[in-house]
């Protein structure tokens, strides 16, 4: 069972009493980040998961299901560049994909006891920030169009495509 600030909870009297005790204060940030270097030996192993505030209480070997969608993201997006890289003879030495999201639970019990939240909240994945960090040598188009054709093509932020998302690609030099 979710624990949100501290206190277990389960049937929907206990979700709905948290989340009006503690407001806006449950709307947090989820941070999914994947890693693949040389010394990776899985392309898909599971990225590390940082939760919100709210949430910090959870057992790290529970994933719940509304945290999965950013772990899928994380890995499938994140696994795309060393793939499309190798596939165009791009050089790629490593890349560091982050995905992060902010969250609000409240969208899902309004109208339930009497829980209101801000219309924004309606789907509770209010936004989305993915941020891909390579190391390589390749000219800077190259990797833009490896990032572009991984944030636009990608299955699973296809299926997320009505979350306001933002990108960015940040290039370092190997030295």
């Amino acid at each position: 069972m979710p624990v949100v600030f501290g206190e277990a909870v389960s049937t929907v009297q206990e979700i709905v009493s948290v989340l009006k005790k503690h407001g806006d204060t449950v709307r947090g940030t989820y941070r999914a980040r994947y890693r693949f270097d040389p010394q990776s030996s899985n392309p898909y192993s599971a990225p590390l998961l940082e939760r919100p505030q709210s949430l910090r209480d959870n057992p790290a070997d529970i994933v719940y299901p509304w945290e999965q969608i950013f772990t899928a993201v994380a890995v499938c997006a994140g696994s795309d560049y060393p793939m499309l890289a190798a596939h165009e003879g791009i050089d790629l030495r490593s890349v560091e994909f982050v995905a992060e999201g902010v969250f609000d639970p409240r969208g899902e019990f309004v109208g339930l006891d009497g829980l209101e939240a801000p219309l924004e909240a309606r789907h509770c994945y209010v936004s989305l920030h993915l941020a891909a960090t390579v190391d390589s040598s390749a000219p800077r188009v190259d990797l833009e169009r490896i990032h572009e054709r991984a944030i636009s093509h990608n299955m699973v932020l296809g299926a997320l495509r009505g979350i306001p998302t933002t990108s960015e690609l940040i290039v370092r030099r190997p030295v």
